[in-house]
């Protein structure tokens, strides 16, 4: 009876793990919900969202208080370091809606989920991932035919 009990729970185990295996490759969160783990696409994520500026320390008490005589002059504030000093900033990608509704490199629909570009003025949407970095290796073979919303023949 133990043996069986063992076998039991060896396979449930087993499954358990295979089942949340599976299923963490698979995960799919819905938009807005991702957690801090999740990269977004550039166009979405604010780096200084949720901060408020560098934290005042609280003030110390006062060594002078109730000693009679006038008080000392308090200390010149010295300027908060700002915490984003050193960070480097991507480009700032472009915004709007894209003019096209077919990748002009894949052929593939638009994925607005995926960074856009800007080409003469124009905001450009892109099919899938390897996309943007093949436009931006030769904007002027890509950017015509997104603007008329077509394939770029190869």
């Amino acid at each position: 009876m133990t043996r069986h009990l063992i076998i039991f729970a060896a396979c449930f185990l087993i499954g358990a793990v295979v089942t949340a295996a599976i299923r963490t490759v698979r995960h799919n969160a819905y938009e807005g919900h991702q957690g801090a783990h999740t990269v977004a696409p550039a166009s979405t994520v604010d780096p200084h969202a949720g901060h408020t500026g560098a934290a005042t320390p609280p003030a110390a008490p006062d060594p002078h208080a109730g000693h009679g005589g006038p008080a000392p002059a308090a200390p010149a504030a010295t300027p908060a370091a700002d915490p984003h000093a050193g960070h480097a900033m991507p480009a700032a990608p472009a915004t709007g809606v894209p003019v096209n509704t077919i990748c002009a490199i894949c052929g593939m629909p638009v994925n607005p989920k995926l960074p856009t570009a800007t080409y003469q003025g124009k905001t450009i949407g892109f099919g899938c991932k390897a996309c943007p970095p093949k436009f931006a290796a030769e904007p002027e073979r890509y950017g015509p035919a997104a603007l008329k919303n077509q394939v770029v023949e190869e």
